[in-house]
């Protein structure tokens, strides 16, 4: 008592303590920081030799996403990829003489010849044209402090962005300049693409051999690794990850719970006086349309016809829902609909404001006879139709865009003038005439709708046997030993992981994926070891705790060139496919290509008009050796065993036909040409990237 009573009385002892440790703490992470990403902990990545700055990361993430609640990791993808190319080209033009001056900047923001980027920034909605207006204000207002100071960042963001795109530019038309072909080159592609091959093939397909009749030694691996040196050359370190998923499941005691409220709720749907605001505030569905029979659900589509207007049908389970279903009206709908528009375009509010008072004038002016419909549609509509009047024609249900379709088909009666909002802008609309041909009765009804999720108490549950199954096997041996016992469970794999990825196998992306990956990396991570956390993956629409993931280390695959070891963890599949295709091809002993379809239990089938200079067999995919077979062979020949990407190839050609070679070559010299060219601005930065210097530091900071 008496050590706790001078604690007491000396808290400010403690108190600088703890201040000093998480001083330490803080000084430790920052100095440890600082060592993993360059010696400085601001520094994101280098491109050869030049530092990324966090702190312009994190600007250019603000001006560009500002309150964004899209794909994080996407967009923080892409402003990484515009750091590194702006630095990329700048030095590529410094190298090259190529630069923006002040005077060309100015034109690309705001004189004749503008920038795509300007274009694209400041198109008018309306017209698709650029915005002039709203430029020459911009123009006008810059430096001054009239302009919202988010206008102003991001207008001198953009004009980094501009130079950016010109550098590009400017460098790409500077290659363009230095492609050529050659006559000969051309006169060869002029052959190969204008010869056409028509041929048989039988293919047998790999798992025609059972895995267990194959065995793999490092000899398999090698030769393989010797025929693909492109394939194993790593350029980032990677890890594969094993993990386990726990799925929550609403159990039959979390289904009985959700019909029980919604069997209440639906009591009060019969009663309620006013069905929309009853389902605005219940977060159903109700909206103009009339349900045709072949239009519902086989659940409801007999029983809703049958009912009373005023009745609820349900609770009836559909997907992992009940759903009620309450009958508001039934009528015969018309087939078809003749009708005429005024239209007035709005995209703002304000537009749209402005858009329905006038055409709550127009329609005044028309009802009360003082102009016809037709002579005021040619004088204000905004479309195609003004010239004819508004005429619109005869349309089925279905072929408008919705508002105005059920305002057409569901709503309007002939004679009278409506006014309605589609994503064209504003409409006063006047059906002419209605056809009834199969006088076919519609019904509208009004929706709930009771998802079945997993309680609190389910999720903690399966939450507690995660963590307990996480916490009594810390490594993956220990795991896949205690998986033997647990038949409901099974190990997955998420392979070729790199260090800033945020896609995690077939769970998807976002934080909790990028959480599990950064983990894997963690310097002191090592193979075998499992995660002390649960990963928890949220269902984005109903807010709950939908799988709890408990992930381990399998394998860390280094930069460069794999060895046997990576190999055999990366590409195992690979070397099975080749090895089963050494197995087929010792089995297929006729080059009669019956014979082998019925030995294999397989069929003949035919391709026509292949040429060498295809890569891609419509149902059997990028099939290169099996194309560059068959060009090479005359008519009549057969070839094969031919190991694919499918399965092992017998072929025959049936029918060669040569080229008929131009003797202007001139002209298909230029198409090549032309093409080449224009491949440039595709492939020039990764051109770029490929031989740069880049240090990428992104995973310790997010």
């Amino acid at each position: 008592m008496a050590l706790i009573g001078k604690i007491r009385n000396n808290s400010w002892i403690i108190i600088v303590m703890l201040a000093l440790g998480l001083g330490g703490f803080i000084v430790m992470d920052m100095v440890s920081a600082g060592a993993r990403s360059g010696g400085n902990q601001f520094t994101i990545g280098e491109v050869n030799g030049e530092k990324l700055d966090w702190n312009e990361f994190q600007r250019t993430e603000r001006i560009l996403y500002p309150n964004s609640s899209g794909d994080t990791y996407g967009q923080r993808n892409y402003i990484w990829d515009y750091m590194v190319e702006e630095q990329l080209l700048k030095e590529e033009g410094e190298a090259l003489g190529l630069n923006v001056g002040e005077e060309e900047l100015e034109e690309l923001q705001f004189g004749n010849r503008v920038s795509p980027i300007i274009t694209r920034n400041f198109r008018d909605p309306n017209t698709g044209q650029l915005d002039r207006a709203s430029l020459d204000q911009i123009r006008t207002n810059l430096g001054t402090g009239n302009l919202q100071p988010q206008i102003e960042e991001f207008w001198n963001f953009q004009k980094k962005e501009i130079v950016k795109d010109r550098l590009q530019s400017k460098l790409s038309n500077l290659i363009k300049k230095t492609i050529y072909t050659p006559t000969w080159m051309a006169q060869q592609l002029q052959a190969e693409q204008g010869s056409s091959i028509d041929f048989t093939y039988v293919l047998v397909p790999y798992d025609q051999v059972n895995d267990d009749e194959v065995e793999l030694t490092d000899d398999d691996y090698k030769a393989w690794m010797k025929e693909n040196a492109g394939a194993i050359d790593m350029k980032e370190e990677m890890r594969h990850v094993d993990f386990v998923v726990f799925n929550v499941i609403p159990t039959a005691e979390d289904s009985a719970l959700v019909r029980d409220a919604f069997t209440e709720t639906i009591e009060a749907f019969k009663t309620t006086e006013n069905d929309s605001q009853f389902v605005e505030n219940n977060f159903g569905v109700l909206d103009a349309e009339y349900f045709k029979k072949e239009d519902l659900s086989e659940l409801i589509a007999d029983t809703v016809f049958t009912l009373p207007a005023g009745t609820v049908y349900g609770p009836y389970i559909e997907g992992a829902s009940y759903v009620a279903a309450k009958v508001i009206d039934k009528k015969v709908i018309p087939d078809s609909v003749d009708s005429r528009h005024i239209l007035i375009r709005a995209t703002t509010q304000n537009e749209l404001i402005a858009a329905m008072a006038k055409l709550d004038s127009v329609k005044t002016v028309i009802e009360a006879g003082v102009a016809p419909f037709d002579s005021m549609a040619m004088k204000i509509s905004q479309d195609g139709s003004g010239p004819t009047g508004g005429e619109l024609g005869w349309s089925a249900a279905g072929r408008m865009v919705k508002p105005f379709n059920d305002m057409l088909f569901y709503t309007a009666e002939p004679g009278e003038l409506n006014i309605v909002v589609s994503q064209f802008g504003v409409h006063l609309v006047e059906v002419t005439d209605r056809k009834y041909i199969s006088n076919e009765e519609g019904v509208r009804l009004a929706f709930l709708e009771a998802p079945i999720v997993p309680s609190e108490a389910t999720q903690a549950e399966i939450y507690d046997d995660a963590l307990e199954f996480c916490g009594q096997n810390r490594t993956l041996d220990e795991l896949k030993e205690d998986l033997a016992d647990r038949p409901e469970l099974s190990l997955e794999s998420a392979q070729g992981l790199t260090a800033n990825g945020y896609q995690f196998s077939n769970l998807g992306s976002g934080g909790t994926s990028r959480d599990i990956i950064r983990w894997a990396f963690e310097p002191g991570v090592k193979p075998g070891m499992v995660s002390p956390d649960v990963y928890v993956y949220d269902e984005p629409n109903l807010f709950y705790n939908s799988r709890y993931v408990v992930a381990g280390l399998r394998a860390v695959v280094e930069a460069g060139v794999l060895s046997v070891d990576d190999v055999k963890e990366s590409f195992r599949n690979k070397v099975m496919a080749k090895k089963k295709g050494e197995i087929l091809a010792a089995r297929i002993t006729s080059q009669d290509l019956d014979a082998v379809a019925s030995q294999f239990g397989v069929a003949v089938d035919t391709f026509n008009n292949v040429n060498f200079n295809m890569s891609y067999l419509q149902g059997l995919g990028n099939e290169n050796r099996v194309i560059g077979k068959v060009t090479s062979l005359s008519n009549g020949q057969v070839a094969g065993p031919i190991a694919g990407v499918s399965g092992v190839y017998l072929v025959k050609v049936i029918h060669r036909t040569e080229a008929s070679l131009s003797t202007d070559i001139s002209s298909f010299r230029g198409q090549l040409t032309a093409t080449s060219r224009n491949g440039v601005d595709s492939r020039l930065i990764e051109a770029i990237r490929s031989t740069a210097d880049i240090e990428d530091f992104r995973y310790n900071f997010y």
